[in-house]
């Protein structure tokens, strides 16, 4: 047999945690795992509802859009995703700055951006605060996101 997931929320992440402890016989694992995620996100640092731009690509530029795990988790910390499409649109340079970002991050994953992709964004963003975020804390769903909350809080936005 084969199974399959679609993480786009929140509330699917925790649910194929709890689907995978099924599937191999470790209800109760599975389920105190997912009970422990929610508990460390329920206190988790709140930012104060900036519009963000959470980019994952650059030549094309790429973000991350609406129906996706990491649109969830943004707002699950008080970031609202600027990015109105779904999943990871390409974007024209004109379109990011149609957007009028407060924040932008730069992933480092799939695209490794670095430092000097921050500053040549900078040059033209001159009012948003960028910064490069570790693209694992935003997208990998599972027992890693027990670490998600600390590295939140570690964020200066």
């Amino acid at each position: 047999p084969v199974w399959l997931s679609d993480i786009t929320d929140w509330d699917s992440a925790l649910k194929m945690i709890r689907s995978v402890g099924d599937l191999v016989g470790e209800e109760a694992k599975a389920n105190s795992l997912a009970n422990a995620i929610n508990d460390k996100f329920i206190n988790v640092k709140q930012f104060s509802n900036q519009k963000t731009l959470y980019l994952i690509w650059q030549n094309p530029w790429m973000a991350v859009g609406k129906n996706t795990f990491i649109d969830s988790l943004l707002l699950k910390i008080g970031l609202i995703n600027c990015v109105e499409k779904e999943r990871y649109p390409e974007l024209a340079l004109h379109d990011l700055r149609e957007l009028c970002p407060e924040v932008i991050l730069l992933s480092s994953e799939p695209y490794p951006f670095k430092p000097d992709h921050v500053n040549e964004l900078q040059l033209i963003f001159h009012e948003a605060k960028i910064i490069l975020v570790d693209g694992e804390m935003f997208s990998w769903y599972g027992s890693r996101l027990l670490k998600a909350p600390d590295y939140f809080s570690s964020l200066d936005l």
